[in-house]
């Protein structure tokens, strides 16, 4: 079968994420924060380049919640496009028109997942309480620190679940999309009860698997990680927000969102899922 033309678009962008990998560490010693700057660029662009233009894509600031709560400094953050225009070069985003954060890292490492996990479960619990909705927060990385794509694969899913365990008190708080260019992405889901009468919710970091998916398989594909990240990016858009809905599918059925995979499945009962949360009671 022939590789679909949006496959070829992404594999394109996914081939200039590793460029730029190999070019900025090779100074990433001399000067770390201007590296990390650069990385952090890479990422914007590639969201800017497949989200609306009608979204903002900003870099470098924090989130300003309406009772002068501010959030630690984010990388990267997508904003509605009811952003006030001449506030967009002020660092400090307004927490009501935040759609997506992200952090981003050239070479993933053990403490990026735990503190982002942890991060990323406290800032969506305060936007929670401030907005009454949830926000998608997601950890974006050119490459990873492990010897092997195996080893680096297992660890990566064993400190998802180990990190959730610790900070995350709700299925939504969890971290939404890990995404390691050259090796894959992990997308947190909450599976409802099968069985009439059952409790028990699931929720698991499922890991891109283009061939033999064992729990969810939406299509056989091998789209680069950076594919998957970009069509589940709009799947979760679209929960919030129905304008998102019709590039969400079309990437489903290119088969960009691949077949998915988890081994590290929590287990939440329905009490749990749906108790109110901050006052305002959960929708799913």
């Amino acid at each position: 079968m022939a590789v679909h033309e949006v496959e070829s678009y992404v594999r394109q962008a996914t081939r200039k994420i590793q460029a730029e990998y190999e070019r900025i560490s090779a100074r990433a010693r001399e000067d770390p924060g201007t590296a990390g700057d650069e990385g952090e660029l890479n990422w914007a662009e590639v969201l800017r380049q497949w989200l609306p233009s009608s979204v903002h894509v900003v870099t470098k600031g924090r989130i300003l919640c309406a009772d002068g709560t501010t959030s630690h400094q984010v990388d990267v953050v997508i904003l509605s496009e009811n952003y006030p225009a001449g506030l967009l070069e002020n660092k400090m985003y307004l927490a009501s028109e935040v759609l997506a954060i992200f952090e981003c890292k050239l070479t993933l490492k053990k403490k990026h997942v735990i503190d982002t996990v942890e991060r990323a479960a406290k800032l969506k619990r305060l936007l929670y309480k401030q907005n009454g909705r949830d926000i998608v927060y997601g950890l974006l990385s050119h490459s990873h620190s492990w010897q092997s794509k195996e080893t680096a694969t297992e660890r990566i899913s064993t400190l998802l679940k180990e990190a959730d365990a610790n900070h995350v008190e709700h299925p939504n708080e969890a971290l939404d999309l890990t995404c390691v260019a050259d090796l894959a992405t992990w997308v947190s889901i909450c599976m409802s009860p099968f069985g009439e009468g059952e409790d028990e919710f699931t929720s698991g970091y499922y890991r891109s698997h283009s061939k033999e998916s064992r729990v969810v398989d939406y299509f056989d594909s091998d789209s680069p990680p950076t594919g998957r990240m970009i069509s589940t990016l709009y799947q979760q858009l679209a929960a919030g927000d129905k304008r998102f809905m019709g590039m969400s599918l079309y990437f489903a059925r290119v088969g960009m969102r691949g077949s998915l995979i988890c081994d590290n499945a929590r287990e939440w009962h329905r009490d749990e899922v749906f108790r109110v949360r901050n006052n305002v009671r959960t929708v799913m």
